[in-house]
């Protein structure tokens, strides 16, 4: 009789215990959810060290006109965590051959071929300073800025990017972010 509510025990253990840690975890899943609100980002930093980035982010848009005319129109991204001397900054410029901020909403692939600011272009450019990887700034190498929603007022997005330094090293930076117009 004790062998059978020893097995019992066991059974119930095994049946219990995965709901009560898949509760657990759901909750740690919330409370991150709600510390993302509007004028902030939450990023994922994987490559040489693993790290978490939040802080403040703002916008900017500008239709600009080339020497020949054509217009482009540009949204600047900024990143930082705030601090006076900061431990991290990003930045991203997305840049159509455009005239309408509604242009920039969707899917921006990042790709090397940027030959210059000063003709105007039709891309994205990207740049992050993390203190916690060296003095040595990080430039995007590829991936994609994703804006799923653009007003006066506030972008909603996320990114997926790959930045490599001078060195040669990679990083990886994703997540979500909400920013205010500047």
């Amino acid at each position: 009789m004790p062998h059978l509510l020893i097995k019992s025990l066991k059974v119930g253990l095994l049946v219990i215990l995965p709901l009560i840690l898949t509760s657990i975890t759901s909750n740690e899943e919330n409370s991150n959810e709600m510390v993302f609100s509007e004028g902030s980002y939450m990023l994922n930093v994987r490559g040489k060290c693993d790290l978490k980035l939040e802080g403040i982010i703002n916008f900017e848009t500008v239709i600009k006109r080339s020497s020949q005319g054509k217009e482009y129109n540009t949204l600047k991204l900024n990143l930082t965590d705030g601090q006076k001397s900061p431990g991290h900054s990003l930045g991203f410029v997305l840049s159509k051959h455009n005239n309408s901020s509604k242009d920039l909403k969707g899917r921006h692939k990042i790709t090397r071929n940027i030959e210059g600011f000063l003709n105007y272009f039709d891309g994205t450019f990207g740049f992050a300073n993390i203190n916690q990887l060296g003095e040595t700034p990080f430039y995007k190498k590829n991936g994609v800025i994703t804006i799923d929603n653009i007003d006066k007022e506030i972008i909603k997005g996320n990114m997926n990017v790959v930045f490599e330094n001078l060195n040669k090293n990679n990083i990886e930076i994703s997540g979500h972010f909400i920013a205010f117009r500047k």
